[in-house]
């Protein structure tokens, strides 16, 4: 599956939806609003792992739910094009072979996404 790079190369990403939760000043982001973005971005990386170590063919209603349950939370915060493998995982709309190397994109393109959340909201204070 080929990820969809905006004109600059990066990945989809809806900064209104993160506007609107996230605030339009990028350097005042609330507190409160920041941790809950860190627990998002730990969570996603703990689902991903979990995902990572599940079986393509006996786990498929497993994983179903679990990237459901993932995508629903980026896609609060802007995470287009994550959202996007996402639905593929969620659908089951792979073979088995093909499940590593999206779970390897779909960490790839969430890491990217989260570099550019950062750069864009200093003031959540993500590494």
């Amino acid at each position: 599956m080929d990820v969809k790079m905006s004109s600059t190369n990066e990945p989809s990403f809806d900064w209104s939806q993160a506007a609107s939760l996230l605030g339009d000043d990028p350097n005042l982001v609330a507190d409160d609003m920041a941790e809950i973005v860190t627990e998002l971005i730990e969570s996603g990386y703990s689902h991903l792992q979990e995902l990572k170590g599940k079986n393509a063919d006996a786990d498929r209603k497993a994983i179903s739910a679990q990237a459901h349950q993932l995508r629903g939370s980026l896609l609060n915060f802007g995470f287009t094009e994550v959202g996007t493998i996402l639905l593929k995982i969620e659908k089951g709309d792979y073979t088995t072979p093909e499940y590593p190397a999206l779970i390897d994109q779909t960490e790839k393109v969430f890491a990217e996404s989260k570099k550019m959340l950062a750069a864009r909201y200093p003031s959540l204070k993500l590494s």
